[in-house]
C-alpha cells in the first residue's frame, strides 16, 4: 500500500462527512505553531485587551514596552493571571456521538515590573506564545488506488515566550521601550493510518523550537484640557523565523519504520506586526481606547492542504471607570468597570474561507485602601470560524482572573498609599 509520501492530511477534518472530535482549545491549531494568543491577561483583559496606549503606575499593561516607564518609584509590581474557557462547536464535521464542546482552565501569565530609576523602568514575564491541541478522525486517498484509509490525528505542544522589558521615560510626555524575548517549547504531532488494525502506521513528529523575538514600543500622553488626557502608543515585532530540531519516527504496529532527527533552519515565521493605539481620560477615571493590529503573514509564504496564511488585522475599543477618592492628599483608586468589543480576521485561509474571530468583554477589579493586593476578574464571550464550505465554529465563553500585589522593591522612609 504506497501512500502520498510526507503528506500530512491538513484539515481533512473540514471535508463534509468527517467525524470529529476535540480535546481542548481548537482544531484549527494543527497549523503552523498552532493557535497564537491574542490577549494580554493583563488590566486591559476587560476592555477586549484595548491596552497599546494605556500605562499605569500600579498594573503592567503587556501591549506596550513603553508602559513599564509610568509605574510608580521604589515600587514593585507581581501579577498572576489565569482563565477557564469553554467552547462549543458546531458545523457539519461535527459528528454524531462525538464530543461536541471542551473545557479547560490554565495559568496564563506570571509578570514582575520594577523602577530601577526615576527614568527606567524594568519587567520579567512568562507567557504563552502559542497552543496546539487537537484530535480528529478523517479519510486519507490511498495514492494511485482512489480508495481511501482510515485515518486519525492528534497533536499538543505550544511555545512558550519568557522576556525581559526595558522601558525608558525621556521626558513628561514620550516613553520608549524593548521587550527582548525567547520563544521555545515543542511540538507533538501524530498521524495514524488505519488505526483499527494490528498494522497501522503511526507518523509522529516531535518539533523542538526556541529563537530570540523582539518586539519595541513608544507612547505619549499629554494632557488637552485640565480634565481631558490623550494617550496614543505604537508597537512593532520584527519578522522572525523559528529553527527547529526535527524528529520523525514511523512505526507498523510495533516495529519502527523510520527513526531520524534533523534540523530546520526555517520551520516557521512570524511576520512583522504592527498595532497602533488612542485612548482619552476623562478626569483620570473615565477612559475610552482603541487599538488596530497589522499582521503581514503574506510575505511568510506559507501554505498546506486547504489551507494558507494570509494577511491579518484585529481592531477593538474598550472603556473603563475607575472610581477613585482623596486620601492622604491622593487620588486612590477603589475599584474599576469595564466593557469593550473586537473583531479580526485570522491569518488562516481554509478552502477560500478567511476565518474571523469577533465577541465583547467585560470586566471588574478592586483594591483597598491598605492592602497591597488587587483583584480582578473578566468575561469574553466570542465566535471563531464559520461553518461554510464544511467547516467548523468555535462559540466560547473565557472567564478571566488576575491577582496583582505591589509592594516596595527597596527600604525607604516614605507612606504606603495604594
Amino acid at each position: 500500500m504506497h501512500l502520498y509520501k510526507n503528506t500530512i492530511a491538513l484539515f481533512a477534518v473540514f471535508v463534509t462527512g468527517a467525524s470529529y472530535a476535540q480535546n481542548n482549545v481548537s482544531p484549527y491549531s494543527i497549523a503552523g505553531i498552532g493557535d497564537i494568543e491574542s490577549g494580554w491577561f493583563d488590566r486591559s483583559a476587560g476592555m477586549a485587551n484595548t491596552g497599546v496606549s494605556l500605562s499605569s503606575p500600579r498594573y503592567i499593561y503587556q501591549a506596550n514596552p513603553a508602559s513599564l516607564s509610568k509605574l510608580d518609584d521604589y515600587f514593585f509590581s507581581f501579577e498572576l493571571s489565569g482563565r477557564y474557557q469553554y467552547t462549543r462547536y458546531t458545523g457539519k464535521p461535527v459528528g454524531t456521538g462525538t464530543s461536541t464542546y471542551a473545557d479547560d482552565m490554565q495559568i496564563k501569565r506570571l509578570a514582575l515590573g520594577l523602577k530601577v530609576k526615576k527614568w527606567w523602568g524594568i519587567g520579567i514575564g512568562l507567557t504563552p506564545f502559542s497552543t496546539s491541541n487537537y484530535s480528529f478522525y478523517s479519510k486519507k486517498d490511498i495514492q494511485g488506488s482512489g480508495d481511501k484509509v482510515d485515518a486519525y490525528y492528534e497533536g499538543s505542544g505550544g511555545i512558550n515566550q519568557v522576556y525581559i522589558t526595558n522601558a525608558f521615560r525621556l521626558n513628561k510626555n514620550f516613553s520608549v521601550g524593548v521587550q527582548s524575548s525567547v520563544l521555545f517549547g515543542s511540538l507533538q504531532q501524530t498521524e495514524t493510518l488505519d488505526y483499527n488494525s494490528s498494522s497501522a502506521i503511526a507518523s509522529t513528529r516531535d518539533i523542538y523550537v526556541s529563537k530570540m523575538y523582539f518586539k519595541g514600543g513608544i507612547q505619549y500622553q499629554a494632557d488637552i484640557t485640565k480634565k481631558v488626557a490623550l494617550a496614543l502608543g505604537l508597537t512593532a515585532s520584527n519578522k522572525t523565523t523559528l529553527p527547529a530540531e526535527y524528529t520523525l519516527t514511523v512505526k507498523e504496529g510495533s516495529t519502527t519504520i523510520v527513526d531520524n532527527k534533523s534540523i530546520k533552519d526555517s520551520y516557521f515565521s512570524l511576520p512583522v506586526i504592527y498595532t497602533a493605539g488612542a485612548a482619552l481620560i476623562f478626569n483620570k477615571q473615565f477612559t475610552v481606547s482603541a487599538d488596530y493590529q497589522q499582521q503581514n503573514w503574506n510575505s511568510v509564504n506559507y501554505s498546506g492542504l486547504n489551507y494558507t496564511l494570509v494577511n491579518s488585522n484585529r481592531v477593538s475599543g474598550g472603556v473603563e471607570y475607575a472610581k477613585k477618592i482623596s486620601y492622604a492628599n491622593r487620588l486612590i483608586e477603589r475599584w474599576y468597570l469595564q466593557a469593550g468589543g473586537f473583531y479580526s480576521n485570522s491569518y488562516l485561509q481554509i478552502k477560500g474561507e478567511q476565518l474571523n474571530d469577533r465577541g465583547f468583554t467585560v470586566g471588574a477589579g478592586f483594591s483597598t485602601l491598605r492592602s497591597q493586593l488587587a483583584l480582578q476578574a473578566n468575561l469574553q464571550i466570542g465566535q471563531r470560524g464559520t461553518t461554510n464550505s464544511g467547516l467548523i465554529k468555535e462559540n466560547y465563553t473565557q472567564v478571566g482572573f488576575s491577582v496583582f500585589y505591589r509592594d516596595f522593591w527597596l527600604p525607604r522612609k516614605l507612606k504606603r498609599y495604594d
